[in-house]
């Protein structure tokens, strides 16, 4: 990349959403990232409709969140392993114009983008779109593939039904992250029901207190998102995380008034501790990452106490997490559950 093409500010286009998210593992000790990438890959420059250009430079983010003046010290610090770089690429599109009162057809030009931000050396986070997050799989999986490995993540839906169980008893998730309001989420089944076969609940005070989520995940179905307002070192971020591997991160709370740099920090900072709280939760034994009988017990007596008629059965439900948690004595007749089973 050439001097010139540096930018003087770090900017990004779109919203903050994450549609590719990787774990990695260095395999080349001796990989230099910047060298790869200013040696290996090609520039960007001006095509043509015919021959549409594409290519690459990287983006100095550390030195971008030190630099900035709404970026503290400590959130820079949160950073500076970060490595990140830009995919441009263009797209031309024949357009019919006016010209001296004629009608002409010209060849129009649109830049797009995405970024891949490698949380140096375990993670790595795609902002773009489901196609530009394709074509950054095939950047990672075969032109760097000589420097690392990736795999891809997707959340298991117990690991949000774990987050939603927290919140509800106004826990922590760990020393780094609390959520202090979960306000919209997502359930879904492998069948159609009265309920219909997805419910999702939108800008809800408090979705762990929603009937329609609650009565979801009475009738067996799974989380496949949960939004929520976390708190992360004093500082709010808002962000809806989805079982297909999508975090997107809304512009409120601590990012709503905050320049680029720091949405991006912020961003990167929150993506950067679920995932290492994800890669955790995996290992926990299935009683510590499973929630009991009694959430569900809770769930069925908030239900009723918004006048909900529970007259579903419900041994689908406790048989589906009793074989979850390898629990011999989930459900049955000491529960709740019991007369309903």
């Amino acid at each position: 990349m050439s001097g010139d093409e540096e930018q003087s500010e770090y900017s990004y286009d779109g919203q903050l959403v994450f549609n590719g998210i990787y774990s990695s593992k260095v395999i080349n000790t001796d990989f230099d990232f910047t060298k790869v990438v200013n040696d290996s890959l090609t520039d960007f420059s001006v095509g043509a409709p015919d021959s549409p250009s594409d290519g690459y430079h990287a983006l100095e983010l550390a030195k971008y969140a030190k630099e900035s003046d709404d970026v503290s010290n400590e959130l820079a610090e949160t950073v500076e392993h970060v490595r990140a770089i830009r995919h441009q690429y263009e797209e031309w599109e024949h357009k019919e114009i006016q010209q001296n009162g004629d009608i002409a057809v010209e060849p129009t030009r649109d830049v797009k983008s995405f970024d891949i931000y490698w949380m140096f050396p375990d993670f790595i986070a795609v902002k773009g779109d489901k196609t530009q997050s394709g074509r950054a799989g095939e950047l990672l999986s075969l032109q760097l593939k000589d420097h690392i490995r990736v795999s891809e993540i997707k959340f298991e839906p117990t690991f949000l039904l774990w987050i939603f169980a927290q919140a509800k008893q106004d826990a922590a998730l760990n020393d780094t992250l609390d959520p202090q309001m979960l306000t919209d989420c997502s359930v879904e089944g492998e069948e159609r029901d009265r309920f219909g076969k997805k419910n999702s609940v939108d800008n809800s005070i408090d979705v762990t207190k929603s009937k329609p989520a609650l009565m979801g995940l009475l009738e067996g179905k799974d989380l496949s998102a949960l939004e929520g307002i976390y708190d992360q070192g004093g500082q709010s971020v808002q962000a809806n995380i989805s079982t297909e591997g999508r975090i997107h991160i809304k512009a409120d709370q601590a990012v709503a008034e905050a320049s680029d740099i720091k949405r991006m920090a912020l961003s990167l900072r929150f993506i950067d501790a679920l995932l290492r709280l994800y890669d955790s939760w995996q290992d926990w034994p299935a009683k510590e990452r499973i929630p009991p009988i009694e959430f569900f017990e809770d769930i069925r007596d908030e239900c009723e106490k918004q006048g909900a008629k529970i007259d579903m059965p419900m041994d689908h439900v406790a048989s589906k997490y009793r074989e979850l948690r390898n629990d011999d004595d989930y459900g049955g007749e000491q529960s709740g559950l019991a007369r309903f089973i």
